[in-house]
């Protein structure tokens, strides 16, 4: 007798041939398996739509051409979201939707691999938090156990994220809703999972690449909505400076906007944040 439940599977495909997820899906010498040779894009899908997909192909395609990988011959964008559309239908999803690709680089060695890339797609119906404006502030801290890079091999959204691992364990531990990543410098990169932003004074300030975080594509879009309206800065930024900012908030390409209503002994309005998502995010993903 079954117990009554029923658990369904999902299937991803992995160059072209579906696979269910359980199952074992990676060559054991995978290079993004091995040494971390391997790049990710997180894109939401509102049924078969994605806003922001020019944005992420743009973002994957510069990397690939930063590490000197060479694409399949008969690799485009459009091809790879039919692939994703594929996904998403034998899965049988709607509404909204997290798709992640992983491209790895090949099978082998670190001198004998054959830098033949591997494309990982997989969807997910996206959790219906992750789909609305936080209500409840989110508390963030530092984590300083480790430091980032800020050179240009730290910017690339990387199947390397141990930081981000031991990171996320550390927020998990304090409560935190998620930690800030420090570069060598000291100054803010990134959160495990987004990116930052300030409101002081008028002006929004967020990081610049220099500073080893990772450049975000729903970052950079909300700077291109914000800029003919605000003063914008791109700069280093110290944690100290949280403690004088009177609002700051989160963002990336799955929940668009998180307010953060906690940094330390801090506590910060929300009233910049909850704009900008009811006139951009929810422009793009209603």
């Amino acid at each position: 007798m079954g117990s009554g439940f029923f658990i369904a599977l999902m299937h991803a495909l992995f160059n072209g041939q579906w696979i269910i997820d359980e199952a074992a899906a990676l060559p054991v010498d995978n290079r993004s398996f091995r040494y971390g040779a391997g790049l990710f894009e997180t894109i939401r899908f509102v049924g078969e739509s994605a806003p922001l997909w020019e944005q992420h192909m743009r973002r994957l395609l510069n990397s690939c051409k930063q590490l000197s990988w060479n694409l399949p011959a008969l690799f485009t964008t459009d091809r790879l979201r039919d692939e994703v559309l594929r996904v998403i239908r034998k899965n049988k999803l709607n509404g909204s939707i997290r798709v992640r690709i992983t491209a790895s680089q090949g099978q082998g060695g670190l001198f004998d691999g054959d830098g033949k890339l591997s494309f990982l797609i997989e969807a997910w119906t996206l959790d219906p938090g992750r789909q609305i404006f936080n209500t409840n502030g989110w508390v963030i801290g530092c984590y300083e156990a480790a430091r980032k890079s800020t050179d240009s091999l730290a910017r690339l959204k990387s199947t390397s994220a141990l930081i981000y691992a031991q990171a996320a364990a550390h927020a998990k531990a304090e409560k935190w809703n998620d930690a800030l990543t420090l570069n060598t410098q000291g100054n803010i990169a990134d959160s495990c999972i987004a990116n930052l932003f300030l409101v002081r004074e008028g002006r929004i300030i967020t990081t610049d690449p220099d500073q080893g975080d990772v450049e975000g594509v729903m970052q950079s879009w909300l700077l291109e909505q914000l800029q003919s309206d605000f003063s914008i800065e791109r700069r280093a930024i110290h944690p100290d400076e949280l403690l004088g900012a009177e609002e700051v908030f989160l963002t990336n390409a799955l929940f668009g906007i998180r307010w953060v209503g906690r940094y330390a002994d801090r506590l910060y309005t929300n009233q910049s944040s909850d704009r900008f998502y009811r006139k951009y995010i929810r422009t793009i993903f209603p």
